[in-house]
């Protein structure tokens, strides 16, 4: 009764969340109560430019923020499981920087996708192809290095240094660039929700069902590796294939949300982090869902403060997420990772 109530609070936040955002998620001050009200009842406001407003300025990010949250978050919390490191996140096993690369790729080498777009109709083709193209690389290596590397620690500083080694070609594709290549380039990097598009979000809704039933799907194997890859083996679970199919879900989400948003970091590390707490579980059947509902708060609360705390001016949402992700960081290195397991 308790984890139940706590998932309907969870979805009573992050409704009131998005709510707000659609009232007060921009500089105007012609949106009211009234219209939101009548927009999500009814359809319209009566008012063309409200609608317009409703409709393709406020809705498109705060959905995005939605989608990003609960993905970011539920791959973090099956590559904590995997690793049995709470520090374990698309961001820091380089599956988000494996997506950046392909993506800078993309730019400065000047690849389009043309037939991809008209068949998608999207408006980001090359960045898209070269995300899943980056994040298939980042997982090859990831791959590699669980087979080479017997401890799970070591699989992720060595998966961590690989990121550093994608910032490097970066910064080698970055010195023979032209400057609006840059400049399209660092707008990326600092993350964004805003100047996504309807067809985009139809694919990333697309990509983000398959995903996360496939994830919910695979609680019962997560739940085994809780206990560790022996006990999971005495039960029949092939470890290597749910090892893979972990990774290459991930990759396959990182590949087709990051190339849309830019770099959305620290959220698959907090969401999993928290949803144990308030769960006081680590049984997937709750925790997928909780750390779902918690990105996708995280994510609308980031998108919010970053248009709202500097207004006009909007702060990168990376740059939110880089002081409260830090500061969880080094709380977690130095408390709580010495004291949690993975129960």
């Amino acid at each position: 009764m308790r984890k139940i109530l706590i998932i309907l609070i969870l979805i009573l936040l992050t409704s009131s969340l998005f709510l707000y955002g659609i009232f007060k998620g921009g500089n105007a001050k012609s949106i009211s109560i009234e219209d939101v009200k009548n927009f999500l009842l009814y359809g319209t406001t009566k008012n063309d430019f409200k609608d317009m407003l409703i409709w393709k300025v406020r809705i498109p990010p705060l959905i995005t923020a939605l989608i990003v949250g609960a993905v970011l978050a539920v791959s973090g919390l099956k590559l904590q499981t995997l690793f049995r490191n709470l520090l374990a996140s698309p961001y820091t096993t380089g599956i988000s920087s494996g997506a950046v690369l392909g993506v800078a790729i993309a730019i400065f080498l000047g690849f389009s996708f043309t037939s991809l777009s008209f068949l998608l109709d999207i408006s980001k083709s090359n960045y898209v192809v070269g995300g899943w193209v980056g994040a298939a690389l980042a997982l090859v290596v990831l791959l590699l290095l669980a087979s080479k590397v017997r401890e799970v620690t070591g699989v992720l500083v060595c998966a961590l240094l690989f990121s550093y080694f994608y910032y490097g070609v970066e910064s080698y594709l970055i010195t023979f660039a032209e400057n609006v290549q840059i400049q399209e380039f660092w707008m990326f990097l600092q993350g964004s929700f805003t100047g996504v598009r309807w067809n985009d979000i139809k694919l990333m809704v697309i990509c983000s069902l398959i995903f996360l039933i496939s994830s919910y799907l695979l609680s019962k194997h997560l739940n085994a590796l809780l206990f560790g890859e022996s006990y999971a083996k005495s039960f029949g679970l092939n470890i290597k294939r749910v090892r893979i199919l972990i990774l290459l879900l991930s990759g396959f989400i990182v590949g087709s949300t990051i190339p849309f948003v830019g770099l959305i970091p620290f959220i698959g590390i907090a969401s999993p982090y928290i949803a144990r707490i308030i769960m006081r579980t680590s049984d997937h059947r709750w925790t997928i869902p909780a750390s779902m509902l918690i990105g996708m708060c995280i994510s609308l609360l980031c998108y919010l403060v970053s248009i709202k705390i500097f207004a006009p001016k909007v702060v990168p949402v990376k740059s939110i997420l880089d002081l409260l992700g830090g500061a969880l960081v080094v709380y977690l290195i130095y408390s709580s990772e010495k004291k949690y397991r993975f129960e």
